[in-house]
């Protein structure tokens, strides 16, 4: 018995598999990144596997359909191109899945998958036209176990010969008719009638939805992350050399995706000018991080640089000019405390204060220059004369000095007491012998400093 079958029913079929096919797809794309670390979601993938499987099975069905509608009663060409296309998503989406190539994946390069998405979506619009605009009969036996008879559709028993006979006989008249199955006339009175009017909505829809959906998908499904939230910059070294330091103290992101908590845990900081800072300085923070895997996520950070100010950094003074006159005077009292401890534990001895000196180290390295603050003390004491054979007053230069810069500290820095020598290694009583002497001092590097006479008024 020959029975025949509807042709739209099998076009709403492959429909079906497409859309099975294109939602395994994405799924799959979605969830792995190469073909090991989809060892690490395999319930995942067996799942994503069986659609996979399922929309390739219904491709290769369609396929044989199409094949026994165009080539036995249409001759049409279409069946080569569905062919094609089918084969070429399936090897192609194999060939992904088994992590062939440089191991990246189609969700890697978004123009492709723009392609391909566009191709899929071709296809299902022809089979939606093809399935509404043609109404044509599929006649063959080899059906006749699996699928049952179209309504209506019963024909008068026929012996094999007599089908094969029928079947030559319409190739034969098909091949008389030339007139194409689709003219220009045929498809504008087609979308004038109701069901030409639903493929035109149908595409319509289709082509809102998709664009929409990218549209959506492009510029507004990101996930945001603001990588410098708790952020925060510290400075230490020396002004015009400073350096900063970036500490993160986390940032607010989906814990439970992991290929997300990946992606956080590899960005990093990089500071502009690092080594090379000075105090009021605005420097540039900038977040460092994989531009590829952030598409592929959709992640976008809120920011990628922060400026911050540059503070704290020690200044080494390199001239009088450049000295905080706020610090001299605290260094400034600690030299007269000393002088008056001195001046209290003998008193044969008075101390007044004399000058303020700022030596500075040639080095031009910052890391090695020690520079110091010398208060100069003109001292009276009492010494024995012995061509006179009586005690007499007399003066000498001493001095205390200490380290200073803008780190100074009067309650941690200590402040060295110390006389002033000559050449001859006697005391200096002579104003015209002080710079000399300081210069002879070994905290000044035995003379290659530079000496200034300090004139803040306190």
């Amino acid at each position: 018995m020959k029975k025949t079958y509807a042709f739209k029913p099998l076009c709403l079929l492959v429909i079906i598999f497409d859309a099975i096919l294109s939602i395994s797809l994405w799924r799959m794309l979605s969830i792995v990144g190469n073909f090991l670390t989809a060892l690490t979601s395999l319930s995942s993938i067996l799942r994503v596997l069986l659609f996979y499987l399922l929309g390739v099975l219904g491709v290769v069905v369609m396929t044989v359909f199409l094949y026994l509608y165009y080539v036995k009663i249409e001759k049409a060409k279409g069946i080569l191109f569905d062919a094609i296309a089918h084969t070429l998503l399936a090897v192609y989406f194999g060939l992904q899945l088994l992590g062939f190539g440089n191991g990246q994946t189609l969700s890697a390069n978004d123009s492709l998958f723009n392609i391909i998405a566009l191709f899929v979506l071709v296809l299902v619009v022809i089979h939606v036209f093809v399935m509404l605009r043609l109404d044509d009969m599929i006649h063959v036996t080899l059906l006749d176990a699996y699928l049952p008879a179209g309504k209506n559709q019963m024909m008068q028993s026929q012996t094999v010969e007599e089908s094969i006979q029928d079947i030559s006989s319409v190739q034969d008249d098909s091949q008389e008719h030339k007139e194409p199955l689709i003219t220009k006339e045929k498809a504008v009175a087609f979308f004038k009638t109701k069901n030409g009017k639903i493929v035109i909505g149908v595409i319509g829809a289709i082509v809102i939805a998709f664009g929409g959906y990218k549209i959506w998908d492009t510029f507004f499904n990101k996930t945001v992350i603001d990588a410098f939230m708790n952020v925060t910059v510290s400075f230490d070294g020396y002004n015009t050399e400073g350096e900063a330091h970036v500490e993160n103290a986390g940032i607010d992101y989906d814990m439970t995706n992991e290929d997300l908590a990946q992606f956080v845990g590899d960005i990093s900081f990089e500071v502009e000018n690092n080594g090379t800072l000075s105090n009021g300085d605005q420097v540039t923070v900038k977040a460092v991080y994989s531009k590829e895997t952030a598409k592929q996520l959709k992640v976008v950070l809120k920011e990628e640089t922060k400026q911050f100010d540059v503070s704290g950094l020690t200044v080494k003074y390199q001239s009088v000019s450049e000295i905080d006159q706020a610090l001299y005077k605290q260094a400034y009292n600690k030299a007269i405390e000393e002088s008056k401890d001195v001046s209290a534990f003998n008193e044969d001895t008075q101390e007044t204060f004399y000058k303020a000196y700022y030596v500075k180290s040639q080095e031009e390295q910052l890391d090695y220059q020690r520079n110091y603050l010398i208060f100069v003390f003109n001292e009276t004491y009492q010494s024995y004369d012995y061509t006179k054979n009586q005690d007499v007053e007399k003066k000498r230069y001493a001095c205390y000095y200490t380290e200073f810069d803008s780190s100074y500290n009067p309650d941690e820095v200590y402040m060295t007491h110390s006389y002033l020598y000559n050449d001859s290694y006697t005391y200096v009583e002579n104003e015209s012998e002080i710079i000399p002497s300081l210069q002879r001092k070994s905290m000044t590097n035995y003379g290659l400093s530079q000496i200034e006479e300090v004139n803040i008024s306190i």
